[in-house]
């Protein structure tokens, strides 16, 4: 929906009139320092390979023979979200699509699932990278996605008269503490797309006028259900019974004792209960079944092949591509990443599957989904292992995880009609 509209107070004026201080300096350092820029960014770069001149707006592809659509997304998870948007706007084949992005991990994302799409890696925020980059590929329509906003980038672009779109606008700390400079800067977008009406209720505070907000719901929410195997899902349910399950999903190093802590917890009230342990990378799963010997828990990996027995109290699931497969097991998922500083996972994913989610502290990289989640009673976040394994606990004991689990699965399903909306607002902002 069009959020509604309101006096703008804050406006980017041409270069002869008002600039915030911020907004000034940023482009007064990227002018006279821009080699000293260029030579920190090559250091940067070397550890994603070759392509560096592509930060200094060169290209080796061909000159664009289509109108193009630009994509900017800072890395992988940026890029995941807008996925089958691309796909969708590539169905009509009159538009080359463009793809930049900051990391590697974004750019092998786009060469596997986007083959069709040109990927650049994004031109430095300097006047002349960001004119090279501009006069080559000349975009149709510029769009950027959640946070990663580069302040000439956006300016000479829309100095084009070339359409700006933001996709996918998040809560952000950064826009509170420097709201002067955010608000020139997204006052050059002509749509925004807002997560939430709290995001859209913060861009207004800004300045940007509601006739240009649209509150579609998360983009992430819309991603493709994981994949299922009904074979092995029966398989398992055969090897397991009726014993109680929950998941660790998607663990790294820094969660892993908080979840060995829970598991003892949970075992002592209910002994016959089965963890599903998936680590994010499977590699971990020696390391895992190591510490569960050391406690004297009994285990057997997926990666050995080891079946499930009734004296099995964690099944290790160190394989790649079976997450969906795992999760339609039980209605309980811890989802990892929350406890180190990986900054959690999608909760939307389990959630689809209508599972009660529970999370540690640390989710900055989905923090309002998470948010969304617990107020709305289809999410739990704890502090630390013991408090997990207790409140796992209290979801066996009182049978609460299914209605967790549909409140999820409802949530998520109000955001299903976002990546149409969105190929829908893409469209009617290209040029004739």
């Amino acid at each position: 929906m069009t959020l509604p509209t309101c006096k703008v107070t804050l406006r980017l004026k041409d270069d002869n009139g008002t600039v915030s201080l911020l907004l000034k300096i940023w482009l007064f350092l990227t002018h006279w320092l821009s080699w000293l820029i260029a030579f920190g960014a090559r250091i940067g770069h070397w550890r994603q390979g070759a392509r560096f001149a592509e930060r200094l707006g060169h290209t080796t592809q061909p000159a664009p023979h289509k109108p193009v659509i630009w994509f900017h997304a800072a890395s992988l998870g940026e890029i995941s979200q807008v996925q089958d948007v691309i796909l969708g706007l590539q169905k009509s084949e009159r538009y080359q699509v463009l793809v930049t992005t900051m990391t590697s991990s974004g750019a092998n994302f786009a060469a596997r699932h986007l083959p069709q799409a040109t990927h650049q890696f994004v031109p430095l925020d300097t006047p002349s990278a960001v004119e090279k980059f501009l006069g080559f590929w000349n975009p149709q329509i510029a769009i950027f996605v959640e946070s990663d906003l580069w302040p000439r980038l956006i300016r000479e672009t829309a100095k084009r008269d070339c359409p700006l779109i933001l996709l996918n606008a998040r809560p952000s700390k950064s826009r509170e503490r420097a709201p002067q400079f955010y608000g020139q800067i997204l006052a050059q977008f002509d749509a925004i797309t807002c997560k939430s009406a709290q995001v859209a209720d913060g861009l207004i505070r800004l300045g940007i006028p509601g006739e240009k907000l649209f509150e579609f719901g998360d983009l992430r929410a819309n991603a493709a259900l994981l994949s299922v195997s009904d074979i092995e899902v029966a398989t398992l349910r055969n090897a397991i019974g009726d014993r109680p399950v929950w998941i660790a999903a998607s663990t790294h190093v820094g969660d892993e004792a908080e979840v060995l802590a829970a598991c003892k917890i949970v075992l002592a009230q209910h002994p016959k209960t089965l963890l599903i342990w998936a680590p994010r990378h499977p590699n971990r799963g020696g390391a895992i079944q190591t510490a569960l010997t050391r406690t004297e828990l009994s285990s057997a990996r997926r990666s050995q092949i080891n079946p499930i027995s009734p004296d099995t109290q964690v099944y290790i699931a160190d394989t790649l591509g079976e997450l969906g497969t795992l999760i339609q097991l039980s209605n309980i998922v811890f989802l990892g990443g929350s406890f180190g500083k990986d900054g959690g996972h999608n909760p939307y994913e389990p959630a689809r599957f209508a599972t009660a989610i529970l999370t540690g502290p640390n989710v900055k990289n989905h923090s309002d989904g998470f948010h969304m989640l617990v107020q709305n009673g289809a999410g739990i976040r704890v502090s630390n292992g013991d408090v997990l394994g207790q409140r796992i606990c209290g979801l066996l004991n009182d049978g609460t995880a299914a209605d967790m689990g549909q409140r999820a699965k409802d949530l998520v399903d109000k955001a299903q009609g976002a990546t149409t909306q969105t190929i829908d607002l893409i469209e009617k902002k290209l040029r004739p």
